[in-house]
């Protein structure tokens, strides 16, 4: 999000103001009151929830993505491994925070899908799963990769555009999740009421 927008920068010469963080709690700001021209989230039901309460325009899927999971090398996941592994009773499960950020919501989800093939495994998972980060919560500055490094987690549910930067690590495997555990993930965007035409500056709050 910051290259696109400095790109837009750029091309239009119109200052943007990025506001980064996990789009649950950026929603309940901006229902709070503050104010904003853009609001983009990694689902689409904080844009949509917005427009429901007639602080945005129409809630309109800009991007998709899938879940993965990134692990130590060591553990040996494959998607074929996945459930065998996860039920491993010493393996720590990280995942973001539902709620706060949808990341963690599509985590529950992907443990829903589970237990539709084995009968009360996700619920057991969700029990276990430490939720360390897009929490209001959560300590600053944690990756996934860095919490898996220093031994918080053993593995970690990630979207996979991001879990793809750290296939070439060789202290990481990276496994993208067979499409009976994908959880549909679509990228919702929505203008505020006053955005357009508007200042000069631009307020854009994103998920991070």
């Amino acid at each position: 999000m910051p290259e696109i927008a400095a790109a837009f920068e750029e091309e239009t010469g119109i200052a943007v103001s990025l506001e980064l963080g996990p789009a649950g709690l950026l929603r309940e700001r901006i229902e709070a009151g503050e104010p904003f021209d853009l609001f983009a989230s990694a689902n689409m039901a904080h844009p949509e929830r917005l427009v429901s309460l007639g602080l945005a325009r129409e809630a309109t899927c800009f991007a998709r993505n899938r879940l993965a999971i990134i692990a130590r090398a060591d553990l040996g996941l494959t998607a074929e491994t996945i459930a065998d592994v996860l039920s491993k009773p010493w393996i720590r499960i990280g995942t973001s925070t539902p709620g706060d950020d949808p990341s963690g919501d599509y985590a529950f989800a992907m443990f829903d899908l589970l237990d539709a093939g084995h009968p009360g495994l996700g619920k057991g998972f969700k029990a276990r799963a430490l939720q360390l980060v897009g929490g209001r919560h959560s300590p600053p500055g944690r990756s996934a990769t860095e919490l898996i490094a220093d031994g918080t987690v053993d593995l970690f549910l990630s979207y996979a555009s991001n879990a793809r930067l750290h296939e070439s690590d060789p202290r990481f495997s990276v496994t993208q999740l067979p499409a009976y555990l994908s959880p549909d993930i679509a990228y919702g965007m929505a203008l505020g009421r006053a955005s357009w035409p508007a200042a000069p500056t631009r307020q854009m709050s994103q998920l991070s």
